[in-house]
Parts: C-alpha cells; structure tokens; sequence
C-alpha cells in the first residue's frame, strides 16, 4: 500500500521512482529502468526524506500496523548490500555502517531478549510511543517505552549489564522526575525510571493481542563495527 504521495528519489538520476502496488509490491525508475524490490505484508512511506549516506536513495519505512513492526531501509541497499555478508533484504536496522544515524551501530540497544540472533533497536520514527524492535525478521518482540516522550535516543554509554543507555527527554506536563527536570540518562532494563515504562510484548499483523513482558536481559549490544561506507552512485 502506497503511503506516500510523491514516491521517493532514485539515488543514481535523483527522479522520483514509481510506486507499483500490484503483488509484490516495489519501486521502479523509469529513468534507469530499474526496479527495486519492496517488504511484503505491509504499508510503505517516505521517511522524512532523508537520504542513505552511500548511495543518495531516499529511506523508505516499512510497516506491519500499529501493533506491528516497523522498519526504515535504503531501496538499493535492500536489493543490493552494500557489506560482505550482509543478505538481501535487511532493513537501516540490520546495516553495519559505522557512522550512519540510520543504522544498528547507533541505534542497537541490546541483544534481542527471546531470540539468539536479535538485536534490539530503537525505532527513531516511533515517537511519541517510542518502541524498540528486535531486527530480526522471524523475532517478533516489541518494547514499547516511555510512551509520550518529547525524545528517545540511544547514547554511548553502557550498563554494566551490557545494554547501551538510552536518554529519554519527558515533556514538562508529566515529568516522572523530581524538581521538574525533563531530561534522564539509564539503562532500559536496570534504570527504575525507564523499566517502569518499558513493556515487553510481541508484535502482531492487524488485529490481536500481545503477550507478558519476560525473557533474558543484560545481553551485550550488538552492531559496532569498523566498515565504512562506500559511494555508489
């Protein structure tokens, strides 16, 4: 389903692609006669747009609905990746880009809860019911957390349990913190400010339930990595 109204910007001519909503859903560029595969099962729209730092694609965010999982990816990266060992169809949230605000360096919290192979991401277009998501496409856990922040970001900082601190931003109408300060650095699972607003549940496509907060915690964050990103226009 198109979201968007204009469509998003080839990376190689700088014109707008064509969406193409019949089964499977993609983008085309008539100017370079190119298409790009799209995520299945869900909405797709531009993100703020804002560009991938290695080839000039417009990001796109991908969405399974409101008690879903969210995405943002690069159209070229997902067809093409753009580091060894990267597969097709990995998402911002999968990349190894060392610098990129939009990738899993930055933005990685933890080790996935449930599943082996999971990180847990920040999802930066989720405000302001900021969500973390593990970026494996098989694990659907969501962590929804302090919902009605101005500001959620993850810092450089970690925990002794391994997790990366997050820096929460609280609108001064109902700031949890005393002497109405706004502004709050912890770790999501050890920070009693923020694990009281955290709830862990599992994701779900259109109608349905989430289930209890559980799992293992104090996993080490996933992501740092020494690639650097390379032009590809």
């Amino acid at each position: 389903m198109l979201s968007w109204s204009n469509g998003c910007r080839c990376g190689r001519c700088i014109r707008f692609m064509r969406y193409i909503s019949a089964k499977p859903q993609r983008l085309y560029c008539n100017t370079c006669d190119e298409t790009y595969a799209l995520p299945q099962g869900g909405t797709v729209k531009l993100y703020k747009e804002l560009k991938c730092p290695l080839d000039g694609f417009e990001l796109v965010i991908f969405s399974t609905g409101p008690k879903g999982k969210t995405f943002h990816l690069c159209p070229y990266c997902y067809n093409q990746p753009p580091f060894p060992g990267m597969p097709k169809g990995m998402g911002c949230n999968q990349c190894t880009h060392a610098s990129c605000p939009h990738a899993l360096p930055q933005l990685s919290v933890c080790d996935c809860t449930e599943c082996e192979g999971g990180a847990l991401v920040l999802d930066p277009a989720s405000g302001p019911c900021w969500r973390l998501a593990c970026n494996d496409i098989k694990c659907n856990i969501v962590a929804s957390l302090c919902e009605g922040a101005h500001r959620v970001a993850v810092t450089d900082q970690c925990c002794g349990c391994g997790c990366k601190l997050v820096q929460v931003d609280f609108n001064k109408s109902n700031t949890p913190l005393a002497d109405g300060l706004t502004s709050h650095v912890g770790c999501p699972f050890c920070d009693g400010v923020i694990s009281s607003r955290m709830n862990m549940h599992h994701s779900v496509r259109g109608r349905g339930r989430g289930r209890g907060r559980g799992g293992r915690r104090g996993h080490h964050h996933r992501g740092r990595s020494s690639s650097s990103g390379r032009g590809r226009h």
